[in-house]
């Protein structure tokens, strides 16, 4: 009987192989399953971040020292095999403010609640992301949101309790990409309106970007890994009855070419008119009024075969108000990041931001000088369940960016 089973078995067996050209012809099992009713894969990810940290910071009258976790993260995401070879996928994301101590604010933001379609040339994403300005190029500070006025558009929505305000939104985007090399994303937003200033919330900015990004895995030997340029359209706000508009561009330039030791430069240029304020009552003012920003990084990597590598990089910036007299601010962060271990980093990094007159007493709490002292460690971690599937836009890419918009 066993006999008969087995060779029954292998009979059935012999006759689909040869039966089924798809079978007959593929030397190993399809990496895309074709049938969408499969379960799933599943992608969880998280960074974490703590330091502790000395110094005084804006609005506050003299230092302190604390023990600072914002900007942790915590992701969980899903991803399927459509039909036609397309990909669909959700992600929901919290991230810690580190706030908990004051009065009637949660130390959770939302940053990621989404829906996105890809296809091989095009990709939807529509629900809570990131603002699609956040990312034409990112700084290697410890924090995303470290010296956030210098170095990224900002939102003139925001009452400027949070820097997450400025970076993320509820956003429904198209991106169309050629190659995987040249991206072009057309975009509408509903900005963080937490300072009110809307009588109903409704989308209320509309932008496009365009992207070049170098081949993935090359991009050391790259003169120009990135390049990319926007422009945003915020709807009627404040002082600007016909809308604001932000222009910005930058990218990023190798000095050398280097798997172990690299050099390299990135910039960012962010100019903002439409607006005919002339002075500032609050902080939401300073992101409204017409500005010019310039903000660049110098970053070397050393990356040892087989050993541990470490990171040394300078960010500073410089903003300046076209109609607002003593606005001028300049920042910088000099940042150290040492590998341990897989994922896992001791960072440390100082900073500090000057504020003039006009632009300290709405901002800052008239504190003309902030900075900041930290040490502490970093681990970013990402583990992906039932794996099929090879989506461009992972859950920690998402929320990191490390694929352009």
């Amino acid at each position: 009987m066993k006999l008969k089973n087995r060779f029954s078995f292998s009979a059935t067996t012999l006759g689909m192989l040869l039966t089924s050209n798809g079978w007959a012809i593929q030397p190993q099992p399809v990496p895309v399953p074709e049938d969408s009713s499969v379960s799933p894969q599943i992608n969880i990810s998280g960074v974490g971040i703590a330091t502790g940290s000395y110094g005084r910071r804006a609005g506050q009258s003299r230092p302190k020292s604390l023990i600072d976790y914002e900007d942790s993260t915590l992701q969980i995401g899903a991803a399927q095999s459509l039909y036609k070879g397309a990909i669909g996928s959700m992600g929901f994301g919290m991230l810690t403010l580190g706030n908990e101590g004051e009065p009637g604010n949660t130390p959770f933001f939302l940053s990621q609640a989404f829906l996105d379609y890809q296809g091989e040339k095009i990709e939807f994403l529509v629900g809570r992301s990131d603002n699609p300005t956040a990312h034409l190029v990112d700084f290697p500070t410890l924090r995303d949101d470290d010296l956030h006025t210098l170095n990224n558009p900002l939102n003139p929505l925001s009452n400027g309790t949070l820097a997450q305000d400025h970076r993320y939104s509820n956003v429904a985007a198209v991106t169309l990409n050629q190659g995987l090399k040249f991206f072009e994303n057309v975009h509408a937003q509903q900005l963080v309106d937490s300072a009110g200033i809307q009588s109903s919330p409704g989308i209320n900015s509309y932008g496009a970007t365009f992207q070049y990004l170098s081949t993935p895995g090359m991009e050391a030997f790259s003169k120009f890994p990135s390049l990319g340029l926007g422009v945003e359209h915020l709807t009627s706000v404040g002082a600007a009855s016909s809308g604001l508009y932000q222009i910005y561009g930058g990218g990023v330039m190798n000095l050398n070419e280097s798997v172990t030791d690299r050099w390299d430069i990135r910039a960012l240029d962010i100019v903002s008119v439409g607006s005919d304020l002339r002075s500032f009552s609050n902080a939401r003012d300073t992101f409204e009024a017409n500005s010019n920003t310039l903000s660049a990084a110098l970053r070397y990597m050393h990356s040892p075969f087989g050993r541990a590598g470490y990171q040394l990089s300078l960010t500073a910036g410089y903003k300046n108000y076209f109609r607002v007299r003593s606005s001028r601010s300049a920042g910088f962060a000099l940042t150290y990041v040492k590998r341990l271990g897989e994922g896992f980093d001791f960072v440390a990094q100082y900073q500090g931001q000057y504020r003039k007159a006009s632009l300290s007493a709405a901002e800052s709490g008239s504190l003309a000088f902030e900075q900041t002292g930290e040490v502490g460690f970093s681990f970013n971690w990402d583990a992906t369940f039932n794996q099929h599937l090879s989506p461009r836009r992972t859950i920690l890419n998402q929320q990191y960016q490390y694929v352009p918009n």
